[in-house]
């Protein structure tokens, strides 16, 4: 039976899902799950927002090298600008919205609560890379505020399926709900 979701104050969001993060061959199957979720959002005209990261100069060079983002790696941030946008394979259209985060968070220094405030969105279907880091910190922080969150467990992924799995087993559950993108229904009342 699947997880049941009232369309009504209901959102789809999309963590780092960005050129210089999932742009790289290990996510294939994370960026096709992430389409399947989109074309879902598409079709129940829920809101989609995307949300990538661009750190702060003094974020990068106080990174020490322990995070698996591959951008906040010390040294590694992008230099191209377009390393920061949407990859192709997730259209953003006009009805979209995209939010700049510069920490692992969507919520910590970002218009994102106001947005979604002002969108009446309570409940966030999510995806995206990594799974145990922009993914969950953005659950975490989230949950803190209020939202209702739905990990769809196949449409994250981290650097390492055991980091992945980890998150899903012992992280998420606590503020979010997990499940697969087969497993989501909707209803509107």
């Amino acid at each position: 039976m699947g997880l049941q979701l009232n369309r009504q104050h209901l959102g789809v969001m999309f963590i780092d899902m960005q050129n210089s993060i999932a742009g790289h061959e290990p996510f294939q199957d994370t960026i096709a799950a992430c389409q399947r979720l989109l074309h879902i959002a598409r079709t129940q005209h829920l809101p989609v927002i995307f949300v990538h990261v661009e750190p702060y100069q003094h974020v990068v060079h106080s990174m020490r090298g322990e995070s698996e983002v591959l951008l906040a790696r010390q040294g590694m941030a992008p230099t191209d600008p377009k390393q920061y946008d949407i990859i192709d394979a997730l259209p953003v259209l006009p009805e979209d919205h995209v939010v700049t985060k510069h920490v692992r968070s969507g919520f910590i220094g970002t218009e994102l609560d106001h947005l979604l405030r002002a969108l009446a969105i309570h409940t966030i279907i999510i995806g995206g890379i990594a799974t145990n880091i922009g993914v969950e910190s953005t659950v975490r922080v989230g949950a803190d505020l209020g939202y209702n969150f739905v990990v769809a467990q196949d449409a994250c992924q981290a650097l390492s399926p055991e980091a992945h799995e980890a998150s899903l087993k012992y992280g998420l559950p606590f503020f979010a709900r997990i499940t697969t993108i087969n497993d989501l229904a909707f209803n509107v009342d």
